[in-house]
């Protein structure tokens, strides 16, 4: 019997579909799994960053493909928090997708859902994988209150200000605009009118 698949890749933010392998190298293991156990890829999806905390348009777009092309039976993703790492969300929809006779597969480990347990173990990684998800999110909304409180800018580097260093121990300095910026918030408070203030800052460059 033909096992058709499709084969779902993602990653959570811009700057990783830009900068990192990882959606080649999803792609690259699920292509080497498929092949290796029998599956024919029918179509590949996701392949861009997509947020997981809602059904974001590609994973609906692979939903919808699958319920049209009826031959599909398997869809095979890397690992699970590849799937999504929000798990509520997740779990309904690979209970949505088995209730179609569609099973997910990991090539990472191989375990699917065409089982309870197999069920019952993609369920269980992709709590895991949003638990590790929060915690991130927890030390780093942690670190930078702490920086906040310490007197640290954490936002960009504001206008007038050079930066040096990181974190806490960044240090910002006012620059030649800054200087002139700061005679503008003086004039300002002199009563100055913003035209005269413009134009004394357009005489000095």
């Amino acid at each position: 019997m033909t096992k058709n698949c499709f084969i779902w890749s993602r990653v959570s933010t811009k700057h990783q579909e830009e900068n990192g392998g990882s959606l080649d190298d999803q792609k690259c293991r699920c292509e080497r799994f498929a092949r290796e156990n029998g599956y024919t890829i029918k179509g590949y999806f996701g392949g861009k960053h997509e947020s997981a905390k809602t059904p974001g348009k590609l994973i609906k777009e692979m939903i919808k493909a699958v319920k049209k092309d009826k031959s599909v039976k398997y869809i095979i993703v890397n690992h699970a928090d590849r799937f999504s790492r929000n798990a509520g969300q997740a779990i309904n929809i690979i209970n949505d997708l088995n209730a179609q006779g569609v099973i997910i597969v990991e090539a990472l480990s191989g375990t699917d859902t065409s089982t309870p347990e197999g069920v019952m173990m993609m369920q269980v990684k992709l709590s895991l994988a949003q638990w590790d998800n929060t915690n991130r999110t927890n030390k780093f909304v942690s670190g930078r209150k702490h920086c906040m409180n310490s007197g640290v800018w954490i936002g960009k580097r504001p206008l007038g200000y050079d930066k040096e260093g990181k974190s806490i121990n960044a240090k910002f300095t006012i620059n030649a605009t800054g200087k002139l910026i700061q005679k503008a918030f003086k004039w300002k408070l002199q009563g100055v009118d913003n035209f005269r203030i413009m134009d004394r800052l357009s005489a000095m460059g």
